[in-house]
């Protein structure tokens, strides 16, 4: 189950006062240098807007939200991907990918912090 998927059936049980201010109420992660619009389904880093695939963003928000925490292959193994899928060269993919984008927009910024052994860890406000 992916990250989409799950707020879309949080969202279905999450009752709702209206249609109207659905809409009126944004849901915008701001993490350090970076925003995430949920409703959107955009991110920026420093202003600058990130082309994520679908993946990518997935995978972003939930580093975000696990933001200067180590995470390990079975974590996001566990968490991000069907049981089915659950071998590393799924993800690696994706995650260099992700890695090269942020690397892209501001060089000198390293957002995502290799960790021994590990995996990586998400530092919002790189230095």
């Amino acid at each position: 189950m992916n990250l989409r998927h799950f707020l879309t059936i949080i969202k279905q049980a999450t009752p709702r006062k209206s249609r109207s201010t659905e809409w009126q109420q944004p849901r915008v992660i701001e993490a350090g240098d970076f925003m995430i619009d949920l409703n959107q389904l955009t991110a920026s880093v420093r202003g600058h807007d990130l082309r994520l695939t679908a993946a990518e963003f997935d995978l972003l928000v939930f580093l975000v939200g696990h933001r200067r925490k180590v995470v390990t292959p079975r974590t996001l193994l566990v968490t991000r991907w069907t049981p089915r899928e659950v071998h590393q060269e799924d993800f690696l993919p994706v995650l260099q990918s992700l890695r090269r984008k942020l690397e892209a927009e501001i060089p000198t910024q390293h957002y995502l912090r290799t960790e021994p052994w590990l995996l990586c860890r998400f530092e919002p406000s790189a230095t």
